[in-house]
Protein backbone atom coordinates (compact mmCIF):
# COMPACT_ATOMS: atom_id res chain seq x y z
CA UNK A 1 0.00 0.00 0.00
CA UNK A 2 1.18 3.39 -0.94
CA UNK A 3 1.39 6.04 1.85
CA UNK A 4 -0.58 9.13 1.36
CA UNK A 5 1.28 12.24 0.90
CA UNK A 6 -0.81 14.00 2.83
CA UNK A 7 -0.59 11.83 5.92
CA UNK A 8 2.90 11.73 5.46
CA UNK A 9 3.23 15.73 5.07
CA UNK A 10 1.23 16.53 8.43
CA UNK A 11 3.47 13.66 10.30
CA UNK A 12 6.74 15.60 9.26
CA UNK A 13 4.99 18.98 9.73
CA UNK A 14 4.51 17.53 13.38
CA UNK A 15 8.05 16.20 13.83
CA UNK A 16 9.29 19.51 12.86
CA UNK A 17 7.68 21.71 15.03
CA UNK A 18 8.33 19.40 18.07
CA UNK A 19 11.72 19.05 17.88
CA UNK A 20 11.96 23.23 17.54
CA UNK A 21 9.79 23.49 20.07
CA UNK A 22 11.23 25.45 23.67
CA UNK A 23 10.17 23.13 26.34
CA UNK A 24 7.60 25.78 27.63
CA UNK A 25 6.47 25.12 24.04
CA UNK A 26 6.17 21.27 24.66
CA UNK A 27 4.23 21.33 27.74
CA UNK A 28 1.45 23.56 25.82
CA UNK A 29 1.28 20.81 23.19
CA UNK A 30 0.90 18.10 25.51
CA UNK A 31 -1.65 20.04 27.31
CA UNK A 32 -3.73 20.93 23.99
CA UNK A 33 -3.55 17.39 23.22
CA UNK A 34 -4.47 16.02 26.07
CA UNK A 35 -8.25 18.62 26.12
CA UNK A 36 -7.85 17.70 22.14
CA UNK A 37 -9.09 13.57 23.14
CA UNK A 38 -10.98 14.45 26.45
CA UNK A 39 -13.50 16.51 24.57
CA UNK A 40 -13.61 13.76 21.65
CA UNK A 41 -13.35 11.01 24.21
CA UNK A 42 -16.53 13.28 26.18
CA UNK A 43 -18.44 13.24 22.25
CA UNK A 44 -18.37 9.91 21.35
CA UNK A 45 -19.55 8.93 25.49
CA UNK A 46 -22.13 11.11 24.86
CA UNK A 47 -22.68 9.65 21.32
CA UNK A 48 -22.69 5.96 22.68
CA UNK A 49 -19.62 5.53 20.73
CA UNK A 50 -16.21 3.78 21.42
CA UNK A 51 -14.26 6.69 23.34
CA UNK A 52 -11.29 4.23 24.74
CA UNK A 53 -8.48 5.14 21.56
CA UNK A 54 -9.20 8.81 23.14
CA UNK A 55 -9.20 7.61 26.56
CA UNK A 56 -6.28 5.78 26.20
CA UNK A 57 -4.18 8.87 24.37
CA UNK A 58 -5.07 11.18 26.90
CA UNK A 59 -3.85 8.92 29.97
CA UNK A 60 -0.80 8.02 28.20
CA UNK A 61 0.09 11.98 27.50
CA UNK A 62 -0.78 12.63 31.57
CA UNK A 63 1.81 9.73 32.32
CA UNK A 64 3.91 10.08 29.87
CA UNK A 65 4.09 13.67 28.78
CA UNK A 66 3.77 15.45 32.08
CA UNK A 67 4.21 13.19 35.22
CA UNK A 68 7.07 11.68 33.73
CA UNK A 69 8.59 14.97 33.28
CA UNK A 70 7.97 16.67 37.03
CA UNK A 71 11.00 17.17 38.95
CA UNK A 72 10.32 16.34 42.62
CA UNK A 73 14.27 17.06 43.77
CA UNK A 74 13.89 21.08 42.01
CA UNK A 75 10.10 21.40 41.85
CA UNK A 76 9.05 21.08 45.41
CA UNK A 77 5.57 21.49 46.24
CA UNK A 78 4.67 22.61 42.75
CA UNK A 79 5.58 18.83 40.99
CA UNK A 80 3.98 17.58 44.23
CA UNK A 81 0.67 19.32 43.81
CA UNK A 82 0.61 18.78 39.92
CA UNK A 83 1.41 15.25 40.64
CA UNK A 84 -1.78 14.74 42.64
CA UNK A 85 -3.86 16.88 40.01
CA UNK A 86 -2.25 14.65 37.57
CA UNK A 87 -3.61 11.30 39.79
CA UNK A 88 -6.96 12.67 40.40
CA UNK A 89 -7.43 13.24 36.48
CA UNK A 90 -6.68 10.09 35.84
CA UNK A 91 -8.89 8.23 38.41
CA UNK A 92 -11.65 10.77 37.20
CA UNK A 93 -11.30 9.81 33.34
CA UNK A 94 -11.06 5.90 34.49
CA UNK A 95 -14.56 6.89 36.31
CA UNK A 96 -15.88 8.62 33.11
CA UNK A 97 -14.98 5.64 30.76
CA UNK A 98 -16.22 2.66 33.33
CA UNK A 99 -19.00 4.85 33.49
CA UNK A 100 -19.66 5.91 30.97
CA UNK A 101 -20.02 9.59 32.21
CA UNK A 102 -19.25 12.23 30.12
CA UNK A 103 -20.02 14.95 32.94
CA UNK A 104 -17.24 13.38 34.68
CA UNK A 105 -14.68 14.65 32.09
CA UNK A 106 -15.96 18.44 32.85
CA UNK A 107 -13.81 19.18 35.65
CA UNK A 108 -10.77 17.28 34.20
CA UNK A 109 -11.24 19.62 30.82
CA UNK A 110 -11.43 22.56 33.14
CA UNK A 111 -8.76 22.17 35.23
CA UNK A 112 -6.17 21.24 32.21
CA UNK A 113 -7.61 23.93 30.29
CA UNK A 114 -6.62 26.60 33.22
CA UNK A 115 -3.31 24.79 33.37
CA UNK A 116 -2.77 24.90 29.98
CA UNK A 117 -3.88 28.38 30.07
CA UNK A 118 -1.39 29.40 32.84
CA UNK A 119 1.40 28.09 30.76
CA UNK A 120 0.57 30.12 27.29
CA UNK A 121 0.45 32.89 30.23
CA UNK A 122 3.85 31.91 30.84
CA UNK A 123 5.26 31.71 27.19
CA UNK A 124 4.15 35.13 26.39
CA UNK A 125 5.95 36.88 30.13
CA UNK A 126 9.19 35.00 28.77
CA UNK A 127 8.87 36.06 25.35
CA UNK A 128 8.11 39.47 26.56
CA UNK A 129 10.90 39.44 28.87
CA UNK A 130 13.41 37.81 26.04
CA UNK A 131 12.27 40.70 23.93
CA UNK A 132 13.27 43.38 26.34
CA UNK A 133 16.25 42.17 27.67
CA UNK A 134 17.48 41.52 23.73
CA UNK A 135 16.19 45.38 23.35
CA UNK A 136 18.15 46.82 26.42
CA UNK A 137 21.33 44.51 25.07
CA UNK A 138 21.24 46.16 22.20
CA UNK A 139 21.19 49.53 23.42
CA UNK A 140 24.00 48.97 25.84
CA UNK A 141 26.04 47.68 22.79
CA UNK A 142 25.09 50.96 21.10
CA UNK A 143 23.23 48.62 17.85
CA UNK A 144 19.87 50.34 18.53
CA UNK A 145 19.54 53.88 18.75
CA UNK A 146 16.11 55.37 20.43
CA UNK A 147 13.97 56.64 17.69
CA UNK A 148 15.22 55.09 15.01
Amino acid sequence: MKPNPRNTYKRLNAETAISEASPIDLIVMVYGAILDNLRLAQKAIEEGRDESVYVAKAIDLIQRGLSAALDFEHGGDISRNLSALYDWALREILQARLKKNALLLTGVIEVFRNLESAWLEIRELRATTSSETKGEQAVERGTLHAGK
